[in-house]
Parts: structure tokens; sequence; C-alpha cells
């Protein structure tokens, strides 16, 4: 038997699956820290997240005189008796009918389980919602490098960046929250990991990435009812794998048949060899249409929720706070539409700021009723110029995403003006300042500020540039896998923010959370993978020119995973 050696202690020498393990288990904890210490973070309610939180019968008791909700996080939520998603109220302010569907009550319960075993008071306490999250994190972190086809170092390296953009204060304050934002980023960092298996080597694997693309894209897409447009490129990298499966031919296969039975002393006789049932790539796909016919009926059923009411203030919402806010003459829109003229004295705030003897008006009502969807795209075929204005507008809150609170205040001429103020990130301790804002790892918030009036032509070029790199690696390995995954995020990243341009042009900056998020994970594989190219790129020019032979373990191509 071998005397063990410290070499066999490197990290290159030990099994990947414990690697992976002491990855994932890291980044958790670097993730439950940067949350906790050395004070608890989060994002305060903007008075939104009790249309989620009803399903658990919860609702957080503020004391008298407590500032307002936005202002602080608040941790701790009681049962309630005969509390649910169709009676709830907090103070006097008038919440909608419709409750939130989310794959976060999943990470709820378990947080209500946790908040048990950790003996933390009251019925649900969101801080053992954020270790499960931080844990989900840290597990997707350890499959990443698992399946990552790259060198250690470059596995590690793209593990820490992942955690270090995960950690942004838009993304990790949400494990902390009443919002669905997180199960959107678990959702996320799970498709991408499953993409990465599909577009891998082996049958078991790819299987292994249907299943997992498949569960975790049902997740995301019913994270948030904006979600539902991750359906269709999903479906596509599920139906048309990255990877075709090399399939061969009849005779090819008669011969490998006639070659096994004669192995097995199975001898047949000639005409009678049977053919596998399906064929490879048909049965590959046939498990890939069962997971797409889930997700899509998962994500429909959520995306189904809203009322007919709902539906027609999102879309008065649109015309009011973007469109018209967009208009040189917001009162011909008014006209062409059919609304209320009153409404133009209004334009970039949302109806419900208008006085209620207006909003109850038979003008205003029947200009609701008439909302559609294919009315709005119509009048932008009419007028295709206002296109650009619109998406300008998005791009701006794309370069400031942290969340924000809807608010009406004092306007000219006795009107009311939309006011944005921030939700806060503490908790109300001692002195501590209303709608404190955390700043302390806002890596991809401070990148983005640096770009911030620059509209969409740079937004444009973010989701170029990670592509074009990419492409220009020439590697096949790359293209098939990396370029997979960085397909799928720029095109969430686009979809998502076309679904928060058309959306109500409320809270904007936390609908495109998401696109944000898909934006930044693009980035990151596109920079290791060409890391990875040039490194070895200048091996084995320096290797050439000193006439050095590649030894075979130099041979194998540089995206090979080390076992």
């Amino acid at each position: 038997m071998r005397t063990p050696r410290i070499e066999d202690l490197r990290p290159t020498r030990l099994p990947a699956t414990v690697l992976a393990a002491a990855v994932g288990t890291g980044s958790a904890v670097l993730l439950i820290l940067r949350l906790f210490v050395p004070r608890p973070v989060g994002v305060a309610d903007n008075y939104d997240g009790v249309r989620l939180m009803c399903h658990l019968g919860v609702d957080v008791r503020l004391p008298r005189n407590t500032p307002r909700l936005r202002d602080y996080v608040y941790y701790r939520y009681d049962h309630l008796a005969h509390f649910g998603c169709q009676r709830h109220a907090l103070g006097s302010i008038r919440l909608p009918d419709v409750p939130y569907q989310s794959s976060q009550l999943l990470v709820l319960y378990a947080g209500r389980a946790l908040t048990r075993v950790l003996g933390l008071p009251g019925y649900l306490d969101l801080r053992a919602v954020g270790i499960v999250c931080c844990l989900l994190i840290g597990t997707a972190v350890g499959l990443l490098y698992r399946i990552a086809t790259l060198r250690h170092r470059y596995r590690l390296l793209l593990c820490a960046a992942v955690v270090a953009v995960v950690g942004d204060t838009v993304f990790i304050d949400y494990a902390v929250s009443p919002f669905s934002e997180i199960a959107s980023v678990i959702g996320l960092l799970y498709v991408a990991v499953g993409v990465l298996m599909l577009a891998g080597p082996g049958r078991r694997r790819r299987l292994a990435g249907i299943a997992v693309t498949g569960v975790s894209g049902l997740f995301l897409a019913t994270a948030k009812t904006q979600n539902v447009s991750a359906v269709l490129p999903l479906a596509l990298l599920l139906l048309l794998p990255a990877v075709p499966m090399p399939v061969p031919s009849r005779p090819a296969r008669l011969a490998g048949l006639a070659r096994l039975a004669g192995m097995r002393g199975l001898a047949r006789p000639a005409g009678r060899v049977r053919l596998p049932a399906l064929d490879r790539r048909l049965r590959h796909r046939l498990t890939g249409l069962v997971a797409v016919v889930v997700m899509a009926v998962g994500a429909f059923a959520v995306s189904g929720n809203e009322d007919k009411r709902t539906a027609q203030l999102t879309e008065a919402n649109f015309v009011v706070v973007t469109l018209l806010s967009t208009s040189a003459h917001p009162e011909r829109d008014v006209a062409e539409f059919g609304a209320p003229s009153w409404l133009a004295d209004y334009a970039g705030a949302p109806p419900w700021c208008a006085p209620t003897t207006l909003q109850d008006s038979a003008a205003y009502q029947k200009f609701t009723k008439g909302l559609s969807h294919q009315r709005i795209l119509g009048f932008f075929l009419d007028h295709p110029t206002r296109l650009l204005p619109v998406l300008n507008r998005v791009a701006g809150y794309f370069y400031e995403p942290r969340p924000t609170a809807t608010l009406c205040g004092p306007g000219p001429h006795g009107t009311q003006v939309m006011v944005v103020p921030r939700l806060g990130n503490y908790t109300h301790l001692a002195h501590t300042p209303r709608g404190l804002q955390d700043h302390r790892w806002p890596p991809v918030t401070d990148a983005l500020g640096l770009l911030r009036g620059s509209g969409l032509a740079t937004l444009l070029l973010l989701w170029l540039l990670p592509a074009a790199a990419v492409t220009a690696t020439r590697r096949r390995r790359a293209l098939r896998g990396v370029g997979a995954v960085l397909a799928l995020l720029l095109v969430v990243a686009l979809t998502q923010f076309g679904e928060s341009a058309f959306a109500d042009g409320i809270d904007t900056a936390k609908h495109l959370d998401l696109a944000v998020l898909a934006t930044a994970l693009a980035w990151v594989f596109a920079a290791v993978e060409v890391l990875a190219a040039l490194t070895r790129r200048v091996r084995r020019d320096t290797a050439a020119v000193a006439g050095i032979p590649r030894p075979a373990s130099v041979s194998a191509p540089e995206s090979e995973p080390v076992a």
C-alpha cells in the first residue's frame, strides 16, 4: 500500500465532489456573514409584501407611533387569527385584492421551519428565511464548481465572481424581505447550472441537466409574474439542446447490437436484431418536452392570477406614468386614448394620485375599461417614434437598481406628482436614520451608477460585448457550454427589460432586478472564459517558441474538467 504524500492533499488531487462541497459551504457562509455581520440587513416592505405573506396567515405588528413601514426592516411576523389573502389591510391603506402566487412561498415555509428550530421569536422570522436563501445559493455555487468544464483555478475564480455579484446589496438583501425577488435570483443560478449540464459530455449528465433546468426553470418562472417570459428561452434550450447528441447510423447500430449479442452468447437469427424503441435524441427531446410542458403550465397558472380590474389598473398606470411622461404633447395622447383631459396634468404620476372624485368619474371608468394590450400596441404601431423614449426611460432605472416605494407628493397647480423614496435596509434600532441604505458591498450597483444617464445605447453594449468576447475565443467547447449559458442570460435580461418597460411604470427598479443580475452574470461567465482562453493560448505559444513538446496533460483542451 502506497504511503500518502503531502501532494495528495493539494486541491487538484482531492475528489471534485469534495471540492464542490467545500466551495458551496464556503459560499453559503460568506453570504450569511455578508447578510448578518456586523448587523443584519434586508429590504423594507413598501406595503406590497402582505400580498405574499398573507398565504401564511402572518402579518408584521407595528407598535403605536412606529415609523413608516418602508423606512425600516421588520423581521418578526406573527400568525393572526382569521387573517388571510381575502382579508388583509395595513391601517387605513387599501391593498389590492389579488394576492401574489410565487415559488417564494416554498422558501418562506422552509424559513418557518428554521424559525422554530432556532427558537426565534414570532411565527416567522425573516432572518431564518435569509439563512435558507444563503444555503440554497451556496448549493448552486457548489454545483457550478462541480459542473463547469474549466480547470480548478478558473472554476474557483468563476464561483468567487458569482458570489461577489450575488452579494451585492440589490440581490442578497432581498433574502430578508417580504418580496419574491430572491426566488428569481436562486432560480436563475440553478438554471445556469442546468444549462451547463445540458452542454456537458455524457447522456446521463444531459438527462440530469434536463431535470435540473426543468425544475429550476419552473421555480424561476413562477417566482414573479414578470418572469413568465423566461419560459421561451428555456423551452428552446430543452427542445433544441446546445450540444447535439451523436446518433449512430442504422448499420452502425445493427453492427453494435450484433457484437453485443455475440459477446453475451446470445446469438440471434439473421433479420431478428431489435432496434431501440426510440432514438436517443428523440428520447432526449421527449424528456425535455415533458419538462417544458410542466414549466409552461406552472408559469401560466401564476401569470393568470390577475383579475380584469388589476390588469386595467396596470395598463392605465403605464399610459399615465410612462407614456405621457415621455410625450411632448400629453394632451394629444390623452385625447387619442379617449381619456379625460385631467390625466394630462398627472403625467408621470399614477392615476391614483388624483382625487377620488376624478377617479370615480364616468369618463375615467370608461377609459380604463377600454384599455387593452392590443390598444396600446396599436398606439405604438401608429407612433413608432414613441418607443425609443419609453425604452430610454426604463434604461435610467437599470442604472439605479435600488428598490423604491411609490408615493404621491405635492405638485404644481394643486396636483400631485410621483415620489420614489428608496426602501430602507436596516432595522429601527437606537438612532438609525430613516431609510438608511446598505453600502457594505455594492460592486454591481456602483458600476452601473457610473453609467447613469447614458441611455439605451450603452445598455445594448453591455449585452453585446460579453457575447462578442466569448465568440472571439473560437473555442468550440466554450461556444457550446458557456455560450449556451450566456445566450440564456442575455435573453432573460432582454425579456425582463421589455417586461419592465411595458409594465405599470411603478417600482420599475425592483422589477428590473432579474435583468440586472442576468447582465452581471453574463459578464462574469464571459470574463472567466476569455481569461481561460487567453492563458491557454499564451502557454501554447510560449511552448512552441521554446520548442518544448506538449506533454499529454497539456494536450487535453483547457476546458476539460479536473477530477
